[in-house]
């Protein structure tokens, strides 16, 4: 199985974007149907055994909940859109490649089909580099592409903390979303903590200094620097990187907002902006594909911190992640086969 990100493979054989590399015609394809229905199941299945174990619970706390106003629902499903096309836009620019919006935006849907069973954002990363290559781009221009889009993402996120800092202020939301992470920290105690971290500190070192590892990752990093000195050198293409990927956050926010204005409108955007922000942030450190089980309850204690009543914000969290996480899954296997007849994964 080749490598991922400059020749170090973080996942192994588990990455099912990656089989798409080496693996013959439509095998891929048919491994991520599987790995997408197993997880279909799974879900269903531990869904139903919460459901009929908790049912009375549930249906007593759910019967408060209003029923949510379907237009700001199809503006959540917009703004779901949107995302994926501005996503597409950042790889166009991030690359320099010459393509339609619609094969790059069909890029994000296949990407976004494999992230939904690899953790970290790697199958994401796996389907970029192929489809980068494929167009083109050697492996060390496209670990750089990518990597930079990564980077502007990063860079993003946090100006985006940095300007709704203020609403973080004696609101309660940063408290209420960080407040797991704390528990879980004096639960297992500050020192078990800090030498589970100085080990994976060490290990990230010595691997990082070991020849071989450097070898292989000394032309990613050439990649990388002048992919940085290009991009410095074409302002145009640095602007639209930057903008589009800060649309990938403002839709984002706005589908989240919606959600919840479908059913309380009581919240202010740059709150649930800033939950936004704070809440995938502190999710992002789970091991599990789009941070799942770890970024809705961080939304929902956010969002509740902020005044919003709990079982509504529960109910509204529910409905942003079903829109803008689990249904672009069809068009995503669907992007994923077309792309793989055209050869371009």
């Amino acid at each position: 199985m080749p490598a991922v990100l400059g020749g170090v493979d973080a996942t192994g054989a588990a990455a099912v974007a990656v089989e798409l590399i080496r693996a013959p015609r439509g095998f891929g394809l048919r491994r991520t149907r599987l790995r997408v229905l197993a997880a279909v199941v799974v879900v269903g299945v531990v869904g139903a055994l919460v459901g009929t174990r908790f049912r009375s619970d549930v249906l007593g706390t759910l019967s408060n909940v209003p029923a949510p106003r379907w237009h700001w629902l199809v503006v959540c499903l917009l703004a779901s859109v949107l995302f994926y096309v501005a996503h597409g836009v950042s790889v166009r620019a991030a690359s320099g490649l010459r393509m339609s919006l619609g094969t790059a935006t069909a890029s994000q849907l296949a990407a976004a089909a494999a992230n939904r069973v690899v953790p970290a954002g790697l199958g994401a990363i796996a389907v970029h580099l192929r489809f980068l290559e494929r167009r083109g781009m050697t492996r060390p221009a496209a670990v750089a592409a990518v990597a930079s889009i990564k980077g502007a993402a990063f860079l993003v996120h946090l100006a985006g903390i940095a300007l709704v800092a203020g609403t973080l202020r004696g609101s309660g939301v940063g408290e209420a979303v960080t407040a797991p992470v704390r528990m879980t920290v004096n639960g297992i105690g500050a020192g078990p903590v800090a030498a589970g971290l100085t080990v994976v500190g060490v290990g990230i070192g010595t691997a990082a200094a070991h020849p071989r590892v450097r070898t292989r990752l000394r032309p990613a990093l050439r990649g990388f620097r002048a992919h940085l000195a290009v991009l410095a050198r074409s302002p145009g293409r640095t602007v639209v990187l930057v903008t589009s990927t800060a649309a990938t956050k403002a839709a984002q926010v706005m589908g989240l907002a919606c959600a919840v204005w479908s059913f309380e409108s009581g919240l202010s955007i740059a709150s649930i902006t800033a939950v936004y922000l704070v809440g995938s942030a502190v999710a992002g450190a789970a091991p599990t594909a789009g941070s799942v089980g770890a970024i809705e309850p961080a939304l929902v204690i956010g969002l509740t911190a902020s005044g919003g009543t709990a079982a509504t914000m529960f109910a509204a969290v529910l409905v942003f992640r079903l829109i803008s996480y689990w249904l672009p899954i069809l068009p995503g296997v669907t992007a994923l086969a077309m792309m793989r007849r055209r050869g371009d994964l």
